[in-house]
């Protein structure tokens, strides 16, 4: 738990920095902008440095160097010498009216050595920040690379495993089907996956709506069947999200299978809400189940027992008449757990 909660912090401060990358490191200013920006900035910061010297009488040069410091970050090395050097004649100045005396040069020989280096630590930093931002870009690029081609690799392995099945006799090739769909729901996964602050997060409105959609196709029901998903719009880390679309998969797989028989027509609704706890709900209004209890002889309930372990949750099974609704809740995790 201690090194999620350090690679999260890391995260925070690097989606923290991601957006101070334009405003440090894209803009295209003229250079006259920029030095006309600087002069400003170092013109605000002499006009402080002489508002406190009358308001307490104590002369100073500290005030200068944070405008040498932020013209250099924004804008460029130029920029930054060129502020340093405005500060140093600022400060010269500052310092003849105050105290011409024997201390003058060397006092102004000094702040002009550390206005210099702030200047190059500004630079430094600007370079190291850009560094450091062109990696985590590039990381965020390699990471969306990858799931795209895991998602291929599934998609492949869903296809071979359908091309098999139709060689097979029918119970064989009822089981490779449903197989087929479970490895095309996590192939899904990967399709709606962005990666956010390190994270890798699913959008569970878009996700469960092609999980459902892809159901429907690949069973094909004869009869006319409607379905209509509802989803808040919230991404959740994708190990809980691969559970949830898994789970949908199966109640809505046995929605179709059995809630309608001798071609009824019929409608199946699936809701998911996120707000303290996860609520899924998979409802139909075909022939129902004596007493709601549901029959965890099957693959596919055992599958769902198991997940719902996973995401410590419970299921129960609620008689609509007509129909039956299936309501899985769970506890909401924390996104960072989805490293």
């Amino acid at each position: 738990m201690t090194r999620l909660a350090e690679r999260h912090g890391r995260a925070r401060r690097f989606f923290s920095m991601n957006k101070l990358y334009p405003l440090l490191l894209e803009h295209h200013l003229p250079i006259l902008v920029r030095h006309c920006l600087a002069v400003a900035i170092m013109l605000m910061c002499a006009v402080l440095q002489m508002a406190l010297h009358m308001l307490t009488g104590y002369p100073g040069y500290f005030l200068l160097l944070p405008g040498i410091f932020l013209s250099g970050l924004i804008f460029d090395r130029g920029t930054g010498i060129l502020a340093a050097a405005i500060a140093v004649g600022a400060g010269g100045y500052l310092s003849y009216v105050v105290n011409p005396g024997i201390d003058y040069l060397s006092a102004n020989a000094l702040f002009a050595v550390t206005a210099a280096g702030t200047a190059v630590v500004a630079e430094f930093l600007r370079a190291e920040m850009k560094r450091v931002m062109l990696a985590d870009n590039t990381k965020a690029v390699l990471l969306q690379e990858m799931a795209h081609r895991t998602k291929n690799n599934l998609a492949l392995l869903s296809a071979m495993i359908r091309l098999q099945a139709r060689n097979a006799d029918v119970k064989v090739a009822t089981a490779l089907e449903s197989t087929a769909r479970r490895i095309h729901v996590v192939a899904e996964v990967y399709d709606h996956l962005s990666f956010k602050q390190d994270l890798r997060l699913v959008n569970m409105r878009y996700f469960l709506t092609d999980v459902v959609e892809k159901v429907f196709q690949s069973l094909a029901p004869s009869r006319p069947i409607a379905f209509e998903v509802s989803s808040e719009d919230v991404e959740l880390p994708n190990n809980q999200a691969l559970a949830i679309g898994i789970i949908t998969n199966e109640l809505v797989t046995n929605s179709l299978k059995y809630a309608f028989p001798d071609s009824r027509s019929g409608h199946v609704t699936v809701e998911f809400f996120a707000r303290k706890e996860i609520e899924l709900t998979v409802s139909d209004n075909g022939i129902g189940q004596d007493g709601g209890k549901c029959n965890s002889s099957g693959l596919g309930s055992r599958i769902i027992m198991l997940l719902t372990e996973q995401l410590e949750g419970t299921l129960v099974h609620e008689n609509r008449h007509p129909g039956l609704r299936a309501r899985l809740r769970a506890p909401k995790k924390s996104q960072a757990t989805s490293i």
